[in-house]
């Protein structure tokens, strides 16, 4: 029989993908191979086991691992390729690796029996009567059950540190530093780590006092509070930005910043947790019920219980005049929800600043004009070098973009265009960066040898003034250093891998593509969006340099019209 191949494992924070899915392909291989059967397809994904079915197939890039086991695609791909007859059936370690929840897990296992493909685990009989069916449903009842027992207690962990004092959020609130304090668990404290308090900032927390007295008691707005604070960047010193936010230019405040340190219960003194949610579909904010508090202050207060709440109060008398239709100053930017269609809604980039250009009608045509001075204000933007007003012209955009996919995506000359591009990223750059991998993998396996025989030296001997002891320390020292310096370059090397995928994978997928060119002549905005979100198009506009930089991601996931009937090519894109 021809066997598909099926893994899955935690991303890199809680597993290694590069020994978790050579493994469980090792104990699959170990039952097939008695019977004289075959792997001839590999799927395997990188996320966890509790993601929506719907959303399965999307998880970490797998490029940035070097996992020695090949890779046709995800599970989403599996059940899509199961209809072509390219396998027989499927087997994985163990049924958890489907999903860790029972009902996926059987659903993807029905839809594979609805096309006469079995599912088989190794450390199932590879037979299927009543017995190992009902042994089949125990095992996922267990594994749903494992993955939410150890949800709860991890969650009930956290609401008792959080009523310990301990800090969980990472980063300090903006106006409070962190204090460090060792581990209370041996084994952790051992390992380095750390348990963190909150203590005031002196340079900081008047400023965060200011924010909280501006709103609440002299009634200014956010955009009022973020131009104050950015015509004087030294006295006021902004936060640290976030990653995503980190573009180049001078840090600044903005009214989401403002916003953010308005609405955080922690500057009273109390340690709250769990106000974020993270859950795809719902409001980012949980309501206050779910909040965890601790019963008393565990460090010292910013701001008055009674201050934090009257933002709330404040928030709420400005939704309610609205809904009332009074018209407020505060509210003159504030934007009734949009009806116009744009077909590069999201899509704009502003190339000064990084950020997503909002759409605008303007006299009869469509705009993106660039939010920054919306956002952060006039002060910022003459610190920052930004204009206040900056935008461009829906067809400006459009005309180059429509030319680019004709050209690039769709037209005859594509592959050809798409070859001199990857010249530079050759098979010998793929094949020199696995050796040097490989090199560095075996050379820290004989250093952690050479350190187990040290170590067993030094126990040999009890006499710490015996040379043998001396020596066995000196060399457990260099040893130690230059296994430092190789798990660094390993490190590096999985962060550093050959540009793009590999040339003719990024061909063979481009190939595979449809020309939609007759579909672009006469195409209507709403066609024309959904082509744009297919291929996720996106289009970076500086006005300084007068050019646009574009971009296509061209995957066979994105329609059914796009999926080949053949081993899916990694995710590629496509740039001009």
């Amino acid at each position: 029989m021809r066997f598909a191949f099926l893994g899955r494992t935690s991303d890199e924070d809680a597993q290694d993908p590069s020994l978790s899915i050579p493994r469980q392909l090792a104990s699959c291989e170990v039952i097939l191979k008695p019977r004289g059967d075959s792997i001839t397809a590999h799927y395997w994904d990188i996320e966890s086991g509790r993601k929506h079915l719907d959303l399965r197939g999307n998880g970490a890039d797998t490029s940035r691992f070097n996992v020695p086991v090949p890779r046709d695609g995800g599970i989403t791909d599996l059940i899509r390729d199961a209809a072509g007859g390219g396998f027989d059936a499927v087997i994985v370690e163990s049924i958890d690796r489907v999903s860790r929840m029972t009902a996926d897990s059987t659903r993807i296992e029905q839809e594979l029996e609805r096309l006469d493909i079995p599912l088989f685990a190794a450390d199932e009989p590879l037979y299927t009567n009543a017995t190992s069916i009902l042994t089949r449903r125990v095992k996922q009842g267990i594994a749903e059950w494992y993955v939410r027992d150890l949800l709860e207690k991890s969650r009930r962990g956290m609401e008792e540190s959080v009523r310990q004092g301990w800090h969980t959020g990472g980063r300090a609130p903006y106006g409070y530093q962190l204090e460090q304090h060792p581990h209370p668990n041996p084994s952790k404290a051992r390992e380095g780590k750390h348990k963190h308090r909150l203590v005031i900032d002196p340079v900081r927390a008047p400023i965060v006092v200011m924010l909280f007295e501006d709103y609440c008691v002299r009634l200014l707005g956010l955009g009022e509070i973020c131009e104050k604070l950015n015509r004087n960047p030294e006295r006021f010193p902004p936060p640290i930005p976030n990653r995503k936010d980190e573009n180049g230019l001078p840090r600044t405040w903005s009214r989401s910043v403002i916003n953010a340190i308005l609405r955080n219960p922690k500057y009273t003194g109390f340690n709250v947790w769990g106000r974020n949610d993270k859950r795809p579909g719902r409001p980012q904010i949980r309501p206050r019920a779910e909040w965890v508090w601790s019963a008393q202050p565990t460090h010292e207060p910013i701001i008055s219980r009674e201050l934090f709440e009257m933002v709330e109060e404040r928030a709420q008398r400005n939704a309610s005049a609205m809904k009332a239709g009074m018209p407020r100053a505060a509210h003159k930017h504030v934007k009734p929800q949009a009806r116009r269609l744009y077909p590069l809604r999201g899509r704009v980039r502003c190339g000064l600043c990084g950020h997503r250009m909002e759409g605008s009608h303007q006299k009869g045509s469509n705009w993106y004009r660039c939010q920054y001075v919306y956002r952060r204000g006039a002060a910022a933007a003459a610190l920052a070098g930004h204009p206040k007003v900056h935008g461009v012209k829906e067809q400006k955009l459009l005309d180059p973009m429509l030319d680019f996919l004709s050209r690039r995506v769709f037209g005859p000359d594509r592959l050809r265009l798409l070859h001199d591009e990857l010249a530079g990223a050759t098979a010998s750059d793929w094949e020199q960066h696995a050796a040097e991998a490989e090199r560095l993998q075996e050379e820290l396996g004989k250093l952690n040898r050479s350190l187990r025989m040290q170590a067993l030296r030094l126990e040999e001997h009890e006499d710490p003034s015996h040379p043998v002891v001396a020596l066995a320390s000196e060399r457990i020292v260099e040893l130690t250093a230059r296994k430092a310096a190789v798990t660094g370059a390993l490190d590096v090397l999985k962060t550093k891998r050959p540009a793009g995928h590999d040339p003719d994978e990024v061909l063979a997928m481009l190939d595979a593509v449809p020309d939609l060119r007759p579909a672009l002549a006469t195409a209507t905005e709403e066609k024309l969006a959904a082509i744009f979100q297919a291929f996720d198009v996106e289009i970076t506009y500086d006005r300084d340099q007068q050019t646009l930089k574009l971009a296509a991601t061209i995957t066979p996931r994105a329609d059914p019209r796009l999926r080949p009937q053949r081993k899916r090519p990694p995710r590629g894109t496509v740039a001009g």
